[in-house]
């Protein structure tokens, strides 16, 4: 790991250690949205600096970056399963697949990626809002906490983190 992927990924963890302060105090979904979100997308970049080379500046990435997981070294690939928790590789890509959507959406949820959607920042729509983003109901949220598949995203997510030396 180079000086720039330590820097981010420490941040990511910071950021993390929050996340579960707010899940433990049952904080509102979108605090806990927010952080996720930022989370995933320091992760993303601690990773992209593996070149040396900063990663674009915005916000978009995390997406990019668990379709890079499914792309390792064929040297790589057993243990990159291992670490996040999967039987083998295949098994990682097929799940890497399945969570796209939710990929995308959690990526999205940063305000300058959600237009005049939902995120967890902002009333919205901008012109009209109608509520404040801790009444509103994100269907992300439901995804997550409802969904077997929400629930693995949020738990390789942590592992990502936890682990991060071991592969990024």
């Amino acid at each position: 790991m180079n000086q720039y992927q330590e820097l981010w990924w420490e941040q990511s963890r910071s950021d993390h250690k929050v996340l579960v302060l707010l899940r433990r105090n049952g904080a509102d979904p979108c605090h806990q949205l927010h952080y996720l979100q930022m989370v995933a997308e320091k992760l993303a970049k601690a990773h992209f600096w593996r070149s040396g080379n900063p990663p674009p500046r915005n916000h978009a990435g995390f997406a990019q970056f668990m379709r890079s997981l499914g792309g390792v070294q064929q040297s790589r690939r057993a243990h990159l399963a291992t670490v996040l928790g999967f039987k083998n590789f295949n098994s990682l890509q097929t799940w890497i697949r399945k969570v796209s959507s939710l990929v995308y959406d959690l990526e999205r949820l940063a305000p300058a990626l959600a237009q005049n959607g939902p995120n967890p920042e902002y009333p919205w729509p901008h012109n009209a809002p109608i509520e404040y983003p801790a009444r509103h109901q994100f269907a992300l949220w439901g995804q997550l906490m409802n969904t077997g598949l929400g629930h693995q995203l949020i738990q390789v997510i942590q592992s990502s983190v936890d682990k991060f030396p071991a592969y990024g």
